[in-house]
């Protein structure tokens, strides 16, 4: 089961709002396996160094796991992946964070979108449903039939967020789903 992490310092905010953080986030997220902060910083093209304090601060606030591997020469390397965290960002609370919590969740909805627009230029239209997918409308649920769908996601997110041999495509999404306001409810 994921640990959480509840935003509510200053000091979080700072560390995941940094662009640089936020890739490499992105980065651990998809690779299928540990990086070491010279994987890191060459698919990054940033400096070893820097790339060592970025990580450094996300292993601080537990986003990042830290492993020291050892080899038969007594060589050590030390490897990176995303911890098994939730970040919960409570859109709704009304305090001095309200601005850095909308500005996580907006650069994080962009980042999916940038990569699917992305995507869209890399292949074929004919066959772009087999690398990106994009849906919207509304949906007209029952207040059971939202909860059984809401399970049904949040599972189906959970059994599947992990690297498996089986699993060689890597997906990125957002979902979004808000109770909008009947305009006959006025």
């Amino acid at each position: 089961m994921s640990r959480i992490i509840d935003l509510d310092q200053r000091c979080q905010f700072r560390i995941l709002l940094h662009p640089v953080r936020q890739e490499i986030v992105h980065l651990l997220r998809l690779s299928d396996r540990p990086l070491s902060a010279n994987a890191v910083a060459r698919r990054m093209n940033l400096s070893p160094i820097a790339t060592q304090g970025h990580l450094k601060k996300l292993v601080d606030l537990g986003v990042v796991l830290m492993e020291e591997q050892h080899d038969q020469q007594g060589g050590r390397t030390v490897l990176y992946s995303l911890d098994d965290v939730d970040i919960r960002l409570h859109l709704g609370k009304k305090d001095v964070f309200q601005g850095e919590r909308e500005a996580m969740a907006a650069n994080v909805v962009d980042g999916v979108f940038r990569g699917l627009v992305n995507t869209t230029h890399l292949h074929p239209e004919e066959n772009l449903d087999q690398h990106c997918l994009l849906r919207f409308g509304a949906l007209h649920l029952s207040t059971q039939e939202r909860n059984e769908l809401s399970a049904l996601v949040a599972d189906y997110l959970t059994s599947h967020g992990v690297h498996t041999p089986d699993n060689a495509e890597h997906w990125e999404y957002v979902i979004m789903a808000y109770r909008a306001q009947d305009d006959t409810e006025k």
